[in-house]
């Protein structure tokens, strides 16, 4: 990872597989000749670095997730058709969830699918703005399910986005990881 594109030294090394055992992915901001801007899963959240294209594959999606928090919805988008839309519960207290742009990094199935993380969750490239850590990790934002739908529609979470587990179980099977999240201010 390069600070600048045409940097002679690394600044920045992330391992692939990720902590999560996840083939590592970035998010394409801009690319320039043979260099890439990309979106980086580290704090704070928007930082972004180079990388020489030739040095990774590259993928693309026509698909993209977009949380309004104001109004606790979630749309997922195959460009501009809309594919799905449901309720979801975002931070509360002092535990908020950010505005920004991230991506899904890596697609988990909790042990219990009726427990507290739901059918399965997504981790997001973003990171609590007030929790350095959060359950034996670094803070990290997730998209996932939940075993309470009823606090779906408000604040109900440590930062994190909690949606029904049939939307969860669709996004896992209908989403990349690399998928483009929007969550609105």
């Amino acid at each position: 990872m390069h600070r600048q594109k045409g940097d002679g030294a690394a600044w920045k090394t992330l391992s692939s597989p990720n902590e999560m055992g996840a083939t590592r992915v970035f998010l394409v901001d801009a690319k320039d000749g043979g260099w890439l801007k990309v979106l980086l899963p580290i704090r704070p959240n928007g930082s972004t670095g180079w990388v020489k294209a030739s040095d990774v594959r590259l993928s693309s999606t026509t698909h993209r997730v977009e949380i309004d928090p104001k109004a606790f919805t979630f749309t997922v988008f195959d460009g501009d058709r809309v594919l799905r839309t449901g309720r979801v519960a975002t931070g509360e207290g002092g535990t908020p969830t950010p505005a920004g742009r991230f991506y899904f990094t890596e697609l988990i199935r909790p042990p219990d699918p009726d427990g507290a993380y739901g059918a399965y969750a997504f981790g997001l490239s973003g990171f609590s703005p007030t929790l350095k850590s959060f359950a034996g990790g670094p803070g990290q934002l997730a998209v996932h399910g939940t075993n309470k739908a009823s606090a779906l529609g408000g604040k109900a979470s440590h930062g994190c986005v909690r949606v029904g587990n049939d939307d969860i179980t669709w996004m896992a099977k209908n989403l990349a990881i690399g998928t483009p999240v929007v969550v609105k201010a």
